[in-house]
């Protein structure tokens, strides 16, 4: 049987991209009314030719997808038509004529494959992990590229699975402290509402709690490059170094940048060295409270006879209490600036 006479290529492409007037829109529906009414041309052929010819039309709409992605849409919102036109411009290219019914199936089969593996691939390209810090203590959360962040009760912190290999992004907020691995080929930022933090290698604490409207970054070491928008949404940006600190108040939208202030006693994620021998625990926590800016309770008296021997270098106060209560078998709980140290009496 002598298939219907062919159309030009060049119209086709100007079909399917949807270039058409009126007329050549008529022509080229015109002429696969033509094809769909040549139903027994593929049951004319032997079964085996009948298998090649799909397998082969399969094959080649496969490759068009792949090697033509821009014509690629989504399976679920192409009309018929459309498919139509799509699976005759193949045909005719190939040589070969197949039924309405045959093509939208080979068609669709493989847009949804291609869609699916497009999913796929995005979906394991932007996932996300997302931690919240439910305990009522601070938590240490390890990143992929193993910086770290110390969390304080509430704090909420997102972050990819893997980080791109020319930045590490993480979006955060609540309070907590950062330790950021050096890599001048990947800097660091953190987001915090209108807040953007880059560093490319160093330590700071961050506080974006929404709720007081008053963000604070504060530099421990390293350098950090704070930016905001202001009320015209034009960029500020400040560069901060060690013992500087930054405040942007979300409803004036002013990025001020200061000296942090001298004082006694450490902020709880500041490093500091300390040393006890046999020392009883009523006078740990003495010496704790007078290091830092806390307050330390304990809620069985009893254990203030305990005895703590440790030698704490370089450390924050909620390493050393996790240390502190892994020997005693005590747990804590921290509440903005109070500690409460729980367990049995030492015999």
């Amino acid at each position: 049987m002598k298939p219907p006479s062919p159309i030009s290529p060049d119209l086709l492409d100007k079909y399917l991209r949807n270039e058409c007037n009126d007329q050549e829109k008529e022509q080229v529906e015109a002429w696969y009314a033509t094809l769909r009414n040549k139903t027994d041309y593929i049951d004319s052929l032997p079964e085996q030719e009948q298998q090649q010819l799909q397998n082969e039309t399969f094959f080649n709409i496969q490759s068009q997808l792949e090697v033509d992605k821009k014509h690629v849409v989504s399976a679920f919102s192409l009309n018929w038509a459309w498919a139509a036109g799509i699976a005759a411009s193949i045909g005719l290219l190939l040589g070969i004529y197949i039924t309405y019914r045959e093509a939208d199936y080979q068609l669709l089969s493989s847009l949804q494959t291609s869609s699916v593996f497009t999913r796929s691939k995005e979906k394991e390209r932007i996932a996300t992990i997302q931690f919240v810090n439910h305990e009522l203590r601070p938590v240490v959360r390890r990143l992929p590229d193993s910086s770290s962040v110390l969390m304080r009760t509430g704090a909420s912190i997102t972050y990819p699975q893997k980080f791109d290999p020319d930045k590490r992004l993480a979006t955060f907020s609540g309070e907590g402290f950062f330790d950021v691995r050096k890599d001048k080929s990947r800097p660091f930022f953190i987001q915090s509402g209108e807040v953007k933090i880059k560093v490319l290698g160093t330590s700071f604490n961050v506080k974006a709690v929404a709720a007081r409207k008053v963000f604070q970054i504060s530099v421990v070491t390293g350098r950090v490059q704070v930016s905001a928008p202001d009320r015209q949404q034009n960029e500020q940006q400040v560069i901060l170094k060690p013992q500087q600190q930054a405040f942007f108040e979300t409803d004036s939208k002013r990025l001020i940048a200061s000296l942090m202030p001298v004082q006694s006693r450490k902020e709880i994620y500041e490093p500091t060295t300390i040393v006890f021998s046999e020392t009883p625990l009523d006078q740990v926590v003495e010496k704790l409270q007078k290091r830092f800016n806390i307050q330390i309770r304990l809620a069985t008296p009893k254990l203030a006879s305990c005895r703590v021997s440790a030698d704490f270098e370089q450390q924050s106060l909620p390493f050393i209490m996790e240390m502190l209560c892994t020997a005693l078998d005590a747990t804590y709980t921290m509440s903005d600036k109070t500690v409460v140290i729980d367990g049995q009496p030492c015999d």
